[in-house]
């Protein structure tokens, strides 16, 4: 008779039991933790709620609450039936955006470091949207660039559209990883235009490296459209962290 694989309490894993019981947020922690580093195999399925109670040491109700937690992620799945039981899904890009933040948060991660992150993707997916970019993914990037020239004197909605461009760039791209990566790290770098430093010339000069990046991806010119955005996010990142080189102007 064909059954579902089954975990137990007698598994050869070596499982995390926490003395005198544990929150469900823990729990789902070391389970989503398994997940992701491929322990718990897509497909799989979870042990037991019974088993698990045995296996770290909680209630029935920490279980349950962590399986919650974990199906809200998008990681597991709920099976009714015969066959029923919680299965290990494939991650999606939203999941993965939220793991990354809060690495990011927990791990009080340097500007500097998300700068380098940046410096390292967008070239690459400017590139990439120039041989994959679709008619609507051009029109998007030009309706947010028109929108931009007439918001320069408002920094809080400038530095939205700014965001709102390069995430276009990412998802013409249509590369998931490019778009994850870059979806975890938008918010601390929206924050950092905000700043005061970014000033209306600055503005100006930024409005027009996104409308020549866009040109390019639009031309389907791969070789400008990486050169250009290297030069912008470079430069860019130099005028954003002071600890940083400031010989740099925004465009060369």
């Amino acid at each position: 008779m064909d059954r579902r694989p089954e975990h137990t309490a007698s598994s050869a894993e070596t499982p995390h039991r926490f003395e005198g019981g544990v929150r469900s947020l823990e729990l789902a922690e070391v389970l989503e933790a398994k997940i992701l580093q491929g322990s718990m195999a897509v497909g799989e399925s979870l042990p037991a709620e019974r088993d698990m109670m045995i296996l770290y040491n909680v209630s029935r109700t920490t279980v349950r609450e962590a399986l919650r937690i974990l199906g809200a992620k998008g990681l597991i799945e709920v099976r009714r039936g015969r066959r029923g039981g919680s299965y290990v899904q494939a991650p999606n890009g939203e999941s993965i955006s939220r793991s990354l933040d809060l690495f990011i948060q927990g791990h009080d991660i340097r500007f500097s470091d998300l700068l380098a992150v940046r410096e390292a993707i967008e070239p690459m997916a400017a590139a990439q949207a120039a041989q994959q970019r679709t008619d609507e993914d051009i029109a998007r990037h030009y309706e947010i660039l028109d929108q931009a020239d007439h918001t320069i004197a408002d920094i809080t909605r400038f530095s939205q559209l700014n965001i709102d461009w390069h995430m276009a760039v990412v998802r013409a791209s249509h590369n998931p990883l490019f778009l994850s990566f870059m979806t975890s790290i938008s918010s601390a770098l929206f924050l950092a235009t905000e700043r005061e430093e970014f000033d209306p010339e600055i503005r100006s000069i930024v409005a027009r490296a996104h409308r020549r990046i866009t040109d390019a991806i639009a031309e389907g010119d791969v070789d400008a459209a990486r050169r250009r955005m290297t030069r912008h996010v470079t430069s860019y990142g130099e005028r954003l962290d002071p600890t940083r080189s400031q010989t740099s102007r925004i465009l060369r």
